[in-house]
């Protein structure tokens, strides 16, 4: 009798430890069209995916989408493009380390009027954003906030006025934005902490027109590069 109580017993915590432990590798695939839609997703674990298939992109297609995706947890990921979403609000949360986020925000249609934010908490990880590839692309507005080390953030704003806010604070984090368009270009960004690495880019060929950036850096082994051009920095 007591060697099938003790049986018993381990077996409940073998029950119990293993779903935690197993939590993650969960994948949510999108094709989605319509105007007016609102869609929060929330993923905990670890190796979770939002896209349309492995390795594919989840695609939005509609005007005035409110869309907000949070992943915490490592190694997680989210591949989206929002094809064509004018008046659309976009938001992608990372909590935990190694995490990749790929976003392209008017690939082929209308995405005026669009907000993105970005935030992440943690180290080594990963953002890709195009906004407004398509030429009728105009007012995008990007806010980032990183709290943590060695995130790796690549920006392209292709839009008419676009508008970017960064908060970072951490240290070697590697941030590189290019601004194109021909209307006035904006860059606010706070950087604390050591060995960042930042380029701006800012090209504008629409003549009277005016890019600025506006910079506060409290940090130590900085480099810091920002080219304003009337043609490709």
């Amino acid at each position: 009798m007591n060697h099938l109580i003790k049986a018993s017993f381990v077996l409940m915590i073998i029950i119990f430890i293993n779903p935690k432990a197993l939590a993650g590798n969960n994948d949510i695939y999108i094709t989605q069209t319509g105007t007016g839609l609102t869609m929060n997703i929330d993923q905990i674990g670890a190796t979770n995916r939002v896209g349309t298939a492995a390795n594919a992109r989840a695609t939005f297609s509609g005007a005035s989408m409110t869309v907000d995706i949070d992943q915490v947890g490592d190694s997680n990921t989210t591949i989206a493009t929002v094809a064509q979403g004018a008046s659309t609000s976009f938001t992608a949360t990372t909590t935990g380390d190694s995490n990749t986020t790929t976003l392209a925000l008017g690939a082929s249609g209308d995405v005026a009027n669009t907000d993105f934010d970005y935030a992440a908490t943690g180290n080594t990880n990963a953002l890709t954003l195009t906004q407004g590839a398509a030429s009728t692309a105009t007012a995008g507005n990007q806010d980032i906030v990183i709290q943590g080390g060695s995130n790796d953030i690549n920006m392209t704003c292709e839009v008419v006025g676009c508008i970017n806010n960064w908060n970072v604070d951490g240290d070697s984090n590697d941030i590189d934005t290019t601004q194109t368009g021909n209307s006035d270009h904006s860059i606010v960004a706070v950087i604390t902490g050591s060995s960042n690495n930042i380029d701006i880019d800012q090209t504008n060929t629409g003549g009277a027109v005016t890019d600025t950036v506006t910079l506060t850096a409290t940090t130590t082994s900085a480099t810091i590069d920002i080219d304003q051009c009337s043609s490709g920095c």
